[in-house]
């Protein structure tokens, strides 16, 4: 009796190790097949989509030109410029010698290959050719790109007008809570993914990390919205899994913005890795 009690309960033990094992691999097979995406909501109420990739790419882009003190309006150009030319991604090939988010040539003076292939140092190189065209500001953001690229299809960069808008919207702060991202619960906490967008902001955004939670502080709604949504940018390098503004709130299982559980203090978002 004792001996088939022992087998009986070696047998549940092993079912319940096997259902373990089943449910991790679960899992996995269904973390694999969930796309890493973030979305951003255009104005008429669509949306687009960003991979993990082009998302940090263009949370890099947005930042440089905050960096620069520029407005919106640079940041546009910017990724309109970079939907065309890369799509957002970090090339290492492209036409001849161009490489990069922008394509940018090495023979034609837009630096070495190291530099380029560095999304900062492409992004300043874009600012920094865009400001010397006068009245930059008002030009057609297509015919702007165009000045600036010297393409061989000038009129290219016009269907990506609409994206490049909505995106810079959301990561300049002026669209709250119009970015948001589907994520695993698989990447290891790590705030200093997406410290470098936040620091473009100076001294007009200060964080605090206290283990798995930082906290923002910021000037302006303007800023905190950016911040934020800088943040969720990097959040499959960070492992952020949850971000509250105010009285508004996101989760990696990305149901959009919804009203908070436990509001943050006025001026401050709370964002929770891992």
């Amino acid at each position: 009796m004792r001996r088939s009690l022992v087998v009986a309960l070696a047998a549940i033990v092993a079912l319940a190790a096997v259902g373990v094992v089943a449910w991790q691999a679960y899992r996995a097979v269904v973390g694999s097949l969930t796309p890493q995406t973030c979305r951003v909501v255009l104005p008429d109420g669509g949306s687009t989509s960003l991979s993990g990739e082009q998302a940090r790419n263009a949370a890099i882009i947005v930042a440089a030109s905050i960096e620069r003190g520029l407005p919106e309006r640079a940041a546009v150009v910017a990724l309109a410029t970079a939907y065309q030319e890369s799509d957002i991604r970090n090339l290492d090939y492209g036409d001849r010698d161009s490489l990069g988010l922008f394509q940018q040539r090495p023979s034609y003076g837009w630096g070495t290959e190291e530099q380029i292939m560095d999304p900062w140092y492409s992004s300043g190189r874009f600012y920094e050719e865009l400001v010397k065209f006068p009245g930059w500001e008002s030009v057609d953001v297509n015919d702007m790109a165009q000045r600036v690229q010297r393409s061989g299809f000038p009129d290219a960069y016009r269907q990506h007008e609409s994206k490049a808008t909505a995106v810079a919207a959301a990561l300049r702060g002026s669209a709250p809570e119009t970015l948001s991202c589907l994520a695993r619960d698989e990447n290891p906490p790590d705030p200093a993914a997406f410290s470098p967008v936040l620091e473009a902001w100076g001294d007009q955004v200060t964080t605090t990390v206290e283990g798995d939670v930082v906290t923002i502080t910021a000037s302006s709604d303007i800023a905190l919205w950016s911040a934020a949504h800088l943040a969720l940018a990097n959040t499959y390098e960070s492992g952020l899994t949850a971000a509250v503004v105010g009285d508004r709130e996101w989760t990696a299982s990305d149901h959009g913005w919804q009203p908070a559980a436990t509001p943050a203090p006025p001026g401050t978002a709370t964002l929770t890795l891992g």
